[in-house]
């Protein structure tokens, strides 16, 4: 009977620190993640750029080489983006059009071809823009209204 006792006890004291552990981890893990936005795929955002009818109060920025970058982002003039990854483009430009036609894409991931999508701040809020062949991102917001975009370049952002 003492065993039985000494089982069920041992059994209840696991269960707790099980559950004090998962509850720990998930307030670490939303903590994390607190300060992140996200994209959200739009295929008006895709046609206003192949079209060039992107939003002209934006900030334009992209990531690679000028005649194939990887991503092009369009950020609210609120946010501002410091990073010697990212480059500023004038968005009436010459350099820009070609841009968004020689946007880069994995043919791996095709017909994954350049995408538009809304990026999002951690409420859900409209910031900006993003064009790639690339799905994914890590979109970090700081306190002083600085974007730090880390777009998934190692597995060129395939499905």
């Amino acid at each position: 009977m003492h065993r039985f006792r000494a089982i069920h006890h041992h059994s209840r004291l696991m269960r707790f620190w099980v559950a004090l552990s998962a509850l720990i981890l998930s307030a670490m893990i939303s903590g994390c993640f607190e300060n992140y936005g996200r994209l959200k795929r739009n295929p008006e955002v895709t046609k206003a750029f192949k079209t060039n009818q992107v939003e002209q109060d934006y900030r334009y920025y992209y990531l690679g080489r000028s005649n194939q970058p990887y991503v092009i982002v369009g950020i609210d003039r609120t946010y501002h983006m410091k990073s010697i990854m990212w480059r500023e483009v004038d968005h009436n430009s010459e350099k820009f059009t070609e841009m968004i036609y020689w946007i880069w894409d994995d043919i791996l991931y095709a017909p994954y071809y350049g995408k538009g999508a809304e990026i999002l701040d951690p409420q859900g809020k409209k910031v900006g823009l993003w064009y790639s062949g690339i799905w994914w991102a890590a979109i970090r917001f700081n306190e002083d209204n600085r974007i730090e975009i880390m777009p998934d370049l190692i597995t060129g952002g395939g499905r």
